[in-house]
């Protein structure tokens, strides 16, 4: 493996990371079978934005049934977001700098940070989901999932993020490359 960004890596499989246990499965078997960890690590955001779209879906099918409900409180769906966006505020508040020690911190300090911004986005969508179903108001899932894909946009580990986040080490005085790091050193297997 080299420096050089491996790209996306997009197949089907990113799908069936969606089901109930198969992500782990698949990070194993990419793992044993030499899958370069960068890719296998753009394909679980990838999944995660997908699972964000189909919650989407299930709104949109359940929406028409849920039409002449009677609705909940404004303020409850209005609450419900106002948290997911401060959720979303907080997350780059706890945020570490990337440990340039070596390259597994390097490439742990990365994937911690992924996916804590992963995670402080997520809680937008969630909340707007709930508010959905406790409100009725359907708008209340967009408005989330936009607050969601803004702080995804931020967790991405696409080339132009990689690059910044590279300048910001160099300005440090890390000579590591963040891309090496992240394609020659494999996550934990949750066996430690």
């Amino acid at each position: 493996m080299s420096d050089r960004d491996p790209g996306w890596g997009f197949s089907w499989r990113v799908l069936l990371m969606l089901v109930p246990g198969a992500g782990p499965f698949f990070r194993r078997r990419a793992q044993r079978g030499g899958g370069d960890p960068l890719v296998t690590l753009r394909q679980v955001f990838t999944s995660f934005c997908v699972a964000i779209a189909g919650f989407g879906i299930v709104i949109a099918v359940l929406y028409p049934s849920y039409k002449h409900q009677e609705r909940g409180p404004l303020g409850l769906a209005a609450g419900l977001l106002i948290a997911g966006f401060t959720a979303g505020l907080v997350g780059p508040g706890i945020e570490r700098p990337l440990d340039c020690t070596d390259d597994r911190r390097l490439a742990g300090s990365y994937r911690t940070r992924f996916f804590l911004r992963i995670a402080f986005s997520e809680v937008a969508a969630l909340f707007g989901f709930v508010a959905f179903f406790v409100t009725y108001y359907w708008w209340a899932y967009p408005i989330g999932a936009a607050v969601a894909a803004l702080g995804f946009r931020r967790a991405a580990p696409t080339a132009a993020n990689l690059r910044h986040d590279q300048e910001i080490l160099s300005r440090s005085g890390c000579a590591r490359s963040l891309v090496s790091a992240l394609r020659h050193v494999n996550p934990p297997d949750g066996r430690s």
